[in-house]
């Protein structure tokens, strides 16, 4: 008889029963652990995790709230429609500092890179601006006019190579993944996609990345050390079409995959095989994110995901409890 999946170690049901779009981890010195959660009706709830219920709600604004970080000193929201705000923390709350107005409609997320803080933001034409934490806008990233249209961007991700090598992969509409230097504002790899990329991440350690998109396969991509060339590895199926995020563990031991159809599939990344399929969500999931340090409730890290359904569950898996 096959094994049942396992339960999450939490379930939150999002404060107003509105939909999750997107959530991100908190850890602030003095030890006030939180998960922050992007909502639908523009809100961010912040969830304390040792209570595991709101401790705050910051009203944003009107629209679903796409996507949020959180730093030692920042809050940055994205709404849908194309409104990046950034708020300072202090003593008193979240204190807005600047906000970002482009003409984008889509559901690409902004990448960061935190250490500079820099924002890389999507916008119409094949375009992605580069603007610091203060609202400026320091650069753009714009494909050659010889180069294949490429649409929207749809997916973005900073990474960064040994030897203060900069990198933003970027996914388009057209079926294209570009892999820009930071430095000279160039692309040096460009790669064909299957269909339209929704989601890219990228580990280091593995040298191996992931693409979740419209269809039912998930691809695994290399990037070479030396030329930073990427190539294709394999494709893996999944059941039902649509992937809106995939996300590696900072370990590299597992990587997963949110989707259209309410499922969570976590990978080997050594076998590249599904270890489990989580059933908890009725409807898309939207969000799936690792904490970057073990939640002392659970004395691990955990991941979180949140959807359409309104709820957000957390969960220990294949953890080494050593």
């Amino acid at each position: 008889m096959a094994l049942l999946p396992p339960d999450p170690v939490y379930t939150i049901r999002n404060v107003d029963n509105v939909p999750v779009y997107s959530l991100a981890f908190s850890f602030l010195p003095g030890g006030l652990e939180r998960l922050l959660a992007g909502s639908k009706n523009g809100f961010v709830y912040a969830y304390n995790l040792q209570t595991n219920r709101v401790q705050q709600k910051i009203k944003v604004g009107q629209a679903p709230i796409l996507h949020l970080i959180h730093t030692n000193s920042h809050l940055v929201t994205q709404e849908k429609g194309g409104i990046i705000k950034i708020f300072e923390l202090s003593s008193g709350g979240y204190n807005e500092l600047a906000t970002i107005i482009i003409d984008y409609p889509g559901f690409c997320r902004f990448a960061a890179n935190t250490k500079l803080e820099l924002l890389y933001v999507p916008d119409k034409d094949s375009k992605i601006y580069i603007y610091n934490f203060s609202g400026e806008k320091v650069g753009s990233l714009e494909p050659d006019k010889t180069a294949p249209k490429l649409g929207d961007p749809m997916c973005l991700k900073f990474v960064e190579f040994p030897c203060d090598r900069p990198c933003l992969l970027a996914g388009y509409e057209a079926g294209w993944l570009l892999l820009w230097d930071l430095n000279t504002s160039q692309c040096i790899s460009k790669l064909p996609t299957k269909e339209c990329p929704m989601s890219v991440d990228y580990h280091l350690e593995q040298q191996r990345g992931m693409i979740g998109n419209v269809s039912n396969v998930i691809q695994i991509f290399y990037i070479g050390r030396k030329d930073l060339s990427m190539t294709l590895k394999v494709d893996i199926t999944i059941k039902n079409p649509g992937v809106n995020k995939v996300q590696s563990r900072k370990d590299g031991k597992v990587f997963v995959s949110g989707g259209w159809d309410g499922h969570i599939r976590i990978f080997s990344w050594y076998s590249l095989r599904p270890l489990v399929v989580l059933t908890e969500h009725k409807q898309a999931i939207q969000d799936v994110v690792y904490s970057t340090e073990k939640v002392s409730l659970w004395k691990a890290h955990i991941m979180a995901a949140g959807g359409l359904d309104g709820a957000i569950t957390l969960w220990d898996l294949y953890n080494n409890k050593n």
